[in-house]
C-alpha cells in the first residue's frame, strides 16, 4: 500500500508543480502536457473532466479545482477503477507561491473519493503502476535526500465521503470502508506544532476465506496529536475511539523511519463493566439486547512496542480479554446465563508472525445447573500450526430458551459433549493421522423443534456421533419430521485432510424410513413462498462437489407424494467425483414396479446434465395420470384411460441456470407395451365421432400396443404403431411438443356406411358389402384443445376404383345380350355400306 501513496503523492505533486509555472492564459495546453506526461510515466490510464484556476473565487488565494479524476488500471487491471474522485479542490496562498520560500497550503478537498485496491492469486498489486528504471530510482533517491529550504505548510486536509476496498487473493480476504470523513488540520511546516484530527466511518467490513469478522462496523476518531516533524514522531496527547458504541482509549507514540515504524502504543477500554461489549453490536441489532441485565468485569488490553518492517519483521505486542463473573439475563425470562468466564491472550514477542501464540485460556459459562467450558491454544501459525484444545459440557435447550428469548421458534433437548484435539498441520500433512489426538463423543437426545416458518416439528429422541482421527461414526440418529421417521446409520472417512488440505472425504451412510410423507414437506415450502417477497436473485445450478465421495443405502416402507403411495422403494445413491447417481433405484407403485438409474452430472458447472433411466412394469395408467400432473398436462387423454402398460424411457438434456431441461437439448427415447387400453370420453375420440357422425367412436379399445418414440428437437417422435381396435388394424404416427402441440395421423379402417355421407358427391350407389374405407384422422392443435380433421383422399380414391370397375363389369353384361350383340353387328354393316 506504500508504493500507492507513493503513486499518488506523485501525481499530488505534478499538480502543484503546474499551479505554479502555469500561466492562466496557457491552461489548457499546459493541461494536456500534463496529462500525457503523467500516463507516460505510470502503467495506467489517468484523465480528468475538468481543470480550473481561479484568482476570484478565494482572493487573493489561488483556488486549483479539478473534477472527474480516475485512475484506470491495465494488462490485468484493465478496465478496472484504481482511484476515481468527483472533485479535487486545493486553495494557496498566492504570495508563498510567488515568494517560492515556503508553499502555504490553506485547504486540501478530496470530496467522493473512491480506492479500489486489489491483489491477485499470483501476488500482482493493482497499485504498482509506477514505469521505473534503474537510473531513475537513483535520480529520484538523489533528489530525495537532498537538502533544500523549500517547504509546504498544509492548514486543513479533507476527505469527503471516501470509500475504500482492499481484495487481497492470496488470502482470500474482502474488506471496504464506506462513507470514510477526515478532517485534518495543523500547521506541518513547523519543527513541532499540534494537529487535529477527526476522522469518521459509516461502516467497516472484513471477511476472510468466507469467514465474516467485521459486519457494518461504524468507528470515529477525535484525536490531538503532538507531531515532531523533524523527527517525525507522532504521539497522542488526547483522543476517543468508537466502535459503534464502545469507547476505546490509546495512548503512545509512532515513529516514521526510512524502513517502516517504530511503535509504542496501548489501546485499552474506557468501560470496565461487561455491558461495554455490547457497544461492539450495530445498532440495527440493539433491540435484540434492549433492557439486559448484566454483571461482570470486562478487561480488554492491546500494546505494540517495537519496529515493523513487514510480516517477517512485527513488532512485539500482546491482546488480552478477560471477562470475570459475567451474568446475563433477558427481561421477562425466568433463567439467566452466569458464571461467565473468559480469558483470551495473543501475544508475540516481536519478529516474525510465526511467533504468535493464540490462547482461548478459558470459555466458561453455566445454563441452569449445567456447566460448559472450552479452551484452544494455537502456536506456530505460519510454519506448522500447533492445536490443543477441546470441548466439553452439557447444554440444556430448553433452559437456553428460558435465559434467551427465542420467540419465533420452540427448542428442547440436551447437547452432551465431550472432544479433545491435540496435533498440528505436519502430521496432517504427511497423513500421520494416527498421531492427531481427536477423540469425544456428542450426542442430541429428546431434541425438539418447531416453528412458523416451518410447519413440521422436528423430534430426534436420540442421536450419537463418535470423533476419532480417522473417521466420524454416526452411532445412531433417529429423527421424526411431521409424520416422516428417518433412522441414519454410517461412518465418514478421511475428515481431516477434507478440512485442512480440501482433500476427499468419503462416507457412506444406511437410511431407513417407515413412512415420508413428501406432501407435508411441499406444503410448508408453498406457505413459504406466499409468506416471502420475491426473490430476485438468479439461482443456479447446484454444484457437486468433487471432493465428496459419499455411498448412501435408502431402504423407504412407504412414500407419500401429492396422491401417490410408493412402496419398499429400496436403492443407492452415490455422490462421486462431481456426479449424484441413481443405481437400481427400485420401488413398488400404482399396481406395479418400476426400476430408476442414471445422474446428475456437475464435472463441468457451466452445463450440468441429467441422464436418467426409467423402467416400468404393469403400471396402472389411470392412476398413473391421476397421480402426476406432469402427465395430465402432457396428455390429458390418459385420465379418460383404463389398462396397464409397461415402459421404458432413456433420457438426458443439459439443465439451465434454474435446474430447468434446456429444451433444445433433450434426447432419448422410449418403448410403451399393453396389451389392452380402453379410452371413453376424451376431446380426441368425442372429435372423431363427431367427424364420422358415429357415437360408437367415443368408446375405443385398443389392444396390442407396442409403441415406440424418440426424443428430439423439443418433441416426442412416435414411430408408426399398429394397434387393433374395433378387430382391425389402424395405423398411428405423428408427434408432440413438449409446449403440448399435436400433430397426429391416425390411419383407420372405417365402414363404408360410416363415410357414405362424405364420399356421397360421387354420385351412385354402393354396396353395403366390401372392404372397410381408410380414413387419415388428423390431430392438430394442443392436448388440451385438439382440433381434428379427415382426409378422405385414400377412401375417394379406393371409392372411384370401386366405380369403375362397376362400370366395366356392368359393360361386359350388356355385350353378353345376344340383342346387342345383332344390333352392334347391324350398325357397323350399314356403317361400312355409307362409306362405300
Amino acid at each position: 500500500m506504500k508504493k500507492f501513496f507513493k503513486v499518488f503523492a506523485i501525481i499530488l505533486s505534478v499538480f502543484i508543480l503546474l499551479i505554479l509555472i502555469t500561466p492562466l492564459l496557457l491552461k489548457g495546453k499546459i493541461e494536456n502536457i500534463a496529462k500525457q506526461e503523467i500516463n507516460n510515466q505510470i502503467n495506467a490510464t489517468v484523465n480528468w473532466d475538468d481543470f480550473s484556476l481561479s484568482l476570484i473565487r478565494q482572493f487573493p488565494s489561488l483556488s486549483i479545482n479539478m473534477s472527474g479524476l480516475s485512475v484506470v488500471g491495465s494488462q490485468q487491471f484493465k478496465g478496472d477503477t484504481l482511484l476515481s474522485l468527483n472533485k479535487f479542490l486545493v486553495s494557496v496562498d498566492l504570495l508563498s507561491a510567488i515568494s517560492g520560500e515556503q508553499l502555504e497550503v490553506e485547504t486540501i478537498l478530496m470530496d467522493h473519493p473512491f480506492i479500489h485496491a486489489q491483489v491477485l492469486a499470483d501476488s500482482t498489486a493493482n497499485w504498482d503502476i509506477m514505469k521505473y528504471s534503474s537510473e531513475e530510482i537513483e535520480e529520484e533517491d538523489t533528489v530525495l535526500t537532498s537538502s533544500s529550504n523549500f517547504g509546504i505548510k498544509l492548514q486543513q486536509f479533507k476527505i469527503k465521503e471516501g470509500s475504500i476496498k482492499y481484495d487481497d487473493a492470496t488470502m482470500n480476504l474482502s474488506s471496504s470502508i464506506n462513507n470514510l470523513n477526515v478532517n485534518l488540520s495543523g500547521d506541518l511546516s513547523a519543527n513541532t506544532t499540534d494537529i487535529n484530527l477527526n476522522t469518521s466511518i459509516e461502516s467497516v467490513n472484513l471477511s476472510m476465506d468466507n469467514i465474516e469478522y467485521l459486519n457494518n462496523l461504524s468507528a470515529s476518531l477525535s484525536a490531538i496529536i503532538l507531531a515532531d516533524m523533524d523527527k517525525m514522531i507522532f504521539t497522542f496527547k488526547k483522543n476517543d475511539l468508537m466502535l459503534n458504541r464502545l469507547n476505546l482509549g490509546f495512548d503512545g507514540a509512532v515513529s516514521m523511519l526510512e524502513y517502516g515504524y517504530d511503535l509504542d502504543l496501548k489501546l485499552n477500554t474506557k468501560q470496565t463493566d461487561f455491558d461495554a461489549i455490547f457497544g461492539l453490536i450495530p445498532e440495527e441489532f440493539m433491540n435484540y439486547v434492549e433492557g439486559i441485565d448484566t454483571k461482570g468485569k470486562l478487561t480488554f488490553q492491546s500494546t505494540v512496542k517495537g519496529i515493523y518492517k513487514d510480516a517477517e519483521n512485527l513488532p512485539a505486542f500482546n491482546i488480552t480479554l478477560n471477562l470475570e463473573d459475567g451474568f446475563v439475563q433477558y427481561p421477562d425470562l425466568p433463567k439467566s446465563i452466569q458464571d461467565i468466564n473468559i480469558n483470551v491472550i495473543i501475544n508475540n514477542k516481536g519478529g516474525s508472525a510465526d511467533n504468535t501464540i493464540s490462547e482461548v485460556k478459558q470459555f466458561h459459562f453455566k445454563l441452569g445447573s449445567n456447566p460448559f467450558d472450552a479452551s484452544m491454544l494455537v502456536k506456530t501459525p505460519i510454519s506448522n500450526a500447533q492445536f490443543k484444545g477441546g470441548i466439553y459440557g452439557i447444554v440444556d435447550l430448553e433452559s437456553l430458551k428460558e435465559a434467551i428469548p427465542l420467540d419465533s421458534f420452540d427448542i428442547k433437548g440436551i447437547v452432551d459433549a465431550d472432544i479433545t484435539i491435540n496435533g498440528d498441520m505436519r502430521t496432517i500433512d504427511t497423513e500421520a493421522y494416527e498421531d492427531i489426538q481427536f477423540n469425544g463423543d456428542m450426542s442430541l437426545n429428546q431434541f425438539y423443534y418447531s416453528s412458523k416458518d416451518f410447519s413440521q416439528a422436528v423430534d430426534i429422541p436420540s442421536a450419537v456421533l463418535k470423533f476419532s482421527p480417522k473417521n466420524i461414526i454416526l452411532e445412531n440418529f433417529d429423527c421424526k419430521v411431521g409424520s416422516s421417521d428417518f433412522n441414519l446409520k454410517g461412518k465418514i472417512e478421511n475428515y481431516l485432510p477434507y478440512i485442512f488440505k480440501d482433500e476427499t472425504v468419503y462416507g457412506s451412510l444406511i437410511h431407513k424410513s417407515e413412512l415420508i410423507d413428501v406432501n407435508e414437506f411441499l406444503l410448508a415450502d408453498s406457505e413459504e413462498e406466499m409468506n416471502v417477497e420475491d426473490d430476485t436473485t438468479a439461482m443456479k445450478a447446484i454444484e457437486v462437489p468433487q471432493n465428496i465421495d459419499f455411498v448412501f443405502t435408502s431402504s423407504i416402507d412407504k412414500i407419500l407424494y401429492d396422491k401417490l403411495e410408493i412402496n419398499d422403494t429400496k436403492g443407492k445413491i452415490t455422490v462421486r467425483n462431481g456426479i449424484v447417481k441413481l443405481d437400481g433405484m427400485d420401488m413398488s407403485l400404482l399396481d406395479g414396479k418400476i426400476i430408476m438409474g442414471g445422474e446428475y452430472n456437475t464435472q463441468d458447472n457451466t452445463k450440468p446434465f441429467a441422464d436418467f433411466t426409467f423402467n416400468a412394469t404393469n403400471i396402472d395408467i389411470t392412476k398413473t395420470a391421476n397421480s402426476f400432473s406432469v402427465i395430465d398436462s402432457l396428455m390429458p387423454i390418459a385420465k379418460s384411460s383404463k389398462g396397464k402398460i409397461s415402459a421404458t424411457l432413456q433420457y438426458n438434456s443439459l439443465l439451465d441456470n434454474e435446474m430447468s431441461p434446456v429444451i433444445s437439448s433433450i434426447t432419448g427415447g422410449g418403448n410403451i407395451i399393453s396389451q389392452s387400453i380402453e379410452v371413453s370420453n376424451s376431446k380426441v375420440l368425442n372429435g372423431m365421432a363427431s367427424l364420422l357422425n358415429n357415437d360408437k367412436y367415443k368408446k375405443m379399445k385398443a389392444e396390442n400396443i407396442d409403441l415406440n418414440f424418440i426424443l428430439q428437437d423439443g418433441k416426442i417422435i412416435v414411430k408408426p404403431f399398429s394397434p387393433t381396435v374395433f378387430d382391425k388394424k389402424l395405423t398411428v404416427y405423428g408427434e408432440q411438443g413438449f409446449d403440448q402441440s399435436l400433430n397426429y395421423v391416425v390411419k383407420t379402417p372405417v365402414s363404408r356406411k360410416d363415410v357414405a355421407g362424405a364420399l356421397g358427391f360421387l354420385g351412385g350407389g354402393f354396396a353395403d358389402s366390401g372392404s372397410d374405407y381408410i380414413v387419415d384422422v388428423i390431430i392438430k392443435g394442443t392436448a388440451k384443445d385438439p382440433k381434428m380433421s379427415l382426409d378422405l383422399s385414400q377412401a375417394t380414391k379406393q371409392a372411384q376404383e370401386e366405380v369403375g370397375k362397376e362400370a366395366e363389369k356392368v359393360i361386359k353384361d350388356v355385350l353378353k345380350d345376344e340383342n346387342v350383340q345383332k344390333s352392334v353387328n347391324d350398325f357397323l354393316k350399314s356403317f361400312g355400306k355409307k362409306k362405300k
